[in-house]
């Protein structure tokens, strides 16, 4: 019996020793996540003037963006700056989700792509869908009833979003910024107590095309970069000639004049 009373003493602590981890764990989540719900609502509060002073302001800020198809086009311009605001319920109380500034760049060009070819004009369809880009298609069918052209009016405005989303377990505070300074997607990720006014303004002016820091600011993405530099230094370690190879290579291309000039030259 001595043996079996050990046995549950053993158990008994073990039990107190999980509960114990469990509360801690609780705890430790529930600090988080008023951190981040602190963060939130200096964001917000940020956001929101900013948002009013960028629409009094009205900036001509001129973006240009490549679209498949169409090529590069120019003379995009900013406007109508709004936000929202994501909620989630806990109990008998609302918390924020998610923050999300919109924007717009809007020109007045015409863009008209034309595809003959039926994969082609699913793919364009698609390519549109996924960057959120309005259209209008005027449809051809051939003798057999099968699409065979296609006419795309496409809208000459590109919805811009910035994306504040987090991990509350590990107090963790994502910024995605979709179809800002090109039909892409980033995302930047930041410890909450990182979230300060100084990132909020470097943020404001990555915006407004201001000089700023903005995407070098925080731990990820300074461990990113780290890697980036470790994986150039493991290249040229394993290809010690790979770069002194481009290097003269640009050199040669330097003293003849580049390969247009080189051609230009051999055709005339």
């Amino acid at each position: 019996m001595a043996f079996l009373d050990d046995l549950k003493k053993e158990a008994e602590a073990q039990k107190q020793q999980e509960m114990l981890q469990t509360q801690s764990k609780l705890v430790a989540v529930s600090q988080n996540f008023l951190l981040v719900q602190k963060r939130y609502k200096e964001i917000h509060r940020y956001l929101l003037e900013l948002v009013n002073q960028l629409n009094v302001l009205n900036l001509d800020l001129k973006r240009a963006y490549y679209l498949e198809g169409a090529g590069m086009i120019d003379n995009f311009r900013t406007r109508d700056y709004a936000l929202s605001i994501d909620s989630i319920r806990i109990g008998q109380k609302d918390f924020a989700n998610t923050l999300v500034l919109r924007f717009k760049c809007v020109t007045d060009k015409s863009i008209t792509v034309e595809r003959n070819v039926p994969t082609q004009i699913d793919n364009l369809k698609e390519y549109l869908w996924q960057n959120n880009l309005k259209y209008q298609c005027t449809e051809y069918k051939n003798d057999r009833g099968l699409v065979s052209r296609a006419i795309f009016n496409i809208s000459g405005e590109i919805p811009i979003t910035v994306r504040f989303s987090a991990d509350f377990e590990n107090a963790k505070i994502f910024i995605q910024t979709k179809n800002f300074g090109g039909l892409t997607v980033n995302e930047y990720i930041y410890a909450a107590e990182e979230v300060s006014s100084e990132l909020l303004d470097e943020l404001a002016k990555y915006l407004i095309d201001k000089p700023n820091k903005f995407r070098d600011m925080g731990r990820h993405q300074e461990s990113m970069r780290e890697l980036t530099r470790q994986a150039r230094m493991a290249k040229d370690v394993n290809y010690p000639h790979a770069a002194a190879a481009a290097e003269e290579e640009e050199e040669e291309e330097d003293k003849s004049g580049g390969f247009f000039d080189r051609l230009k030259s051999i055709l005339s």
